[in-house]
């Protein structure tokens, strides 16, 4: 999952379209990145041998990581969220661990903005659902409350918009929904609202950003909610629908398959045109994925529409992160690894000549990437596999 670290709600609609303005053209990148660059890992890697990992996020000197085991490695289920101390020059080594009982599956993670709260999702089990931990001491995390929601919740997204901080979380497809917490009291979760998913699979991934939330709705495509914006007067206690559109099927997943996103605000053109979906076809843990890249024009938000894509032979996209200032969408790919692709300029049809770097973290037959972020001038990705590792940036 991968997610924008969401501000205050403003009326970003009338500023939007004035800065989405810029020059549209042909596919070249212009000022760009350049191509043909590398990876360098620098530290981490085979740190997790008894489990899969699952998500990341880092804050400051410390990172935490969930574990997935909806499949068990070595007999473990994935009910442990990792603690990670970075050193000075922000090599990770493990700190400590807080274990869930009753749930196969810590699969999403963020810290808030101002590192006071870490919140996790987990899945399938009698303690499925939300939690939320205070942060005064990072390697020791204080548990404030928990929501438990049958089946569990796969993603959890913390936005913070007029003086309140919210989660917004995907509730498992037995019954998908989009479910808005209140976690301004971390110590009493609060649900503001419940919004129904069609069941296509249901709901995989929210991204939040200018009181607007993306919702990935697998083979429902994207749908974009004013949670605040101004645009329609929705609210996260009661979202408005703005649009949706289903991305194309390429053969590659077997549907949309719509899995994450990243609505990209480009500080160098001045303009918040394209939002990045993540398409996650069938795969094989450790051994094949699927799924592609999808680039959707959002200049009218009310009326998106598909304008590029990236295919990655082979393998398939899993979460992503954006340099802004860079211009470079970073993407973990599975058993293809951390791919890094230049998004400067126009973005119109195949991008595959965009394709700045790539790296296997932890070498063919062990490299399963499950997410990645940039932070601290480096770029960490967390590895089915292979676990934690931090690599040099191209």
């Amino acid at each position: 999952m991968r997610r924008w670290r969401a501000h205050a709600a403003w009326s970003a609609w009338t500023l939007g379209l004035l800065a989405a303005c810029g020059g549209d053209g042909g596919s070249s990148g212009g000022t760009g990145p350049p191509h043909g660059a590398s990876f360098t890992v620098l530290a981490g890697g085979n740190n997790v041998p008894e489990r899969y990992s699952s998500d990341l996020w880092v804050h400051g000197s410390w990172a935490y990581t969930g574990t997935w085991g909806a499949a068990p490695r070595n007999g473990a289920r994935g009910d442990v969220l990792k603690i990670w101390s970075l050193d000075a020059s922000g090599a990770p080594s493990l700190a400590d661990s807080i274990k869930i009982p009753q749930i196969s599956t810590v699969s999403d993670v963020q810290v808030s903005d101002d590192g006071s709260v870490l919140v996790f999702s987990t899945e399938r089990g009698a303690n499925a659902g939300l939690y939320v931990y205070d942060l005064t001491d990072p390697r020791v995390p204080s548990f404030r409350d928990s929501a438990l929601v049958a089946d569990g919740i796969h993603t959890a997204t913390i936005a913070d918009m007029a003086g309140r901080r919210y989660v917004f979380a995907a509730r498992n497809p037995k019954d998908p929904a989009l479910l808005i917490y209140d976690i301004t009291d971390p110590a009493s979760i609060a649900l503001r609202a419940a919004v129904p998913i069609p069941p296509a699979y249901g709901i995989h991934d929210t991204y939040v950003r200018d009181g607007l939330a993306f919702v990935f709705a697998w083979n429902t495509g994207v749908i974009i909610y004013d949670v605040g914006n101004g645009i329609l007067g929705g609210s996260p206690s009661q979202p408005v629908e703005v649009s949706r559109l289903l991305t194309a099927d390429d053969g590659v997943a077997g549907g949309a398959s719509v899995h994450n996103g990243w609505w990209f605000h480009n500080p160098v053109r001045g303009e918040n045109r394209y939002l990045f979906i993540g398409q996650e076809g069938a795969g094989v843990v450790g051994e094949q994925s699927s799924g592609d890249l999808h680039v959707v024009d959002v200049f009218d938000l009310a009326h998106p529409k598909e304008v590029a894509h990236f295919h990655l032979e082979g393998a398939g996209t899993h979460n992503f992160w954006v340099d802004e200032s860079r211009q470079i969408l970073y993407m973990a790919y599975y058993n293809g690894g951390v791919v890094a692709l230049d998004v400067s300029g126009p973005l119109i049809g195949d991008l595959s000549s965009r394709l700045i770097a790539e790296i296997q973290p932890g070498g063919p037959g062990n490299t399963y990437t499950w997410g990645v972020q940039l932070s601290g001038g480096y770029l960490y990705a967390i590895d089915m596999l292979s676990g934690l590792w931090q690599l040099k940036v191209p």
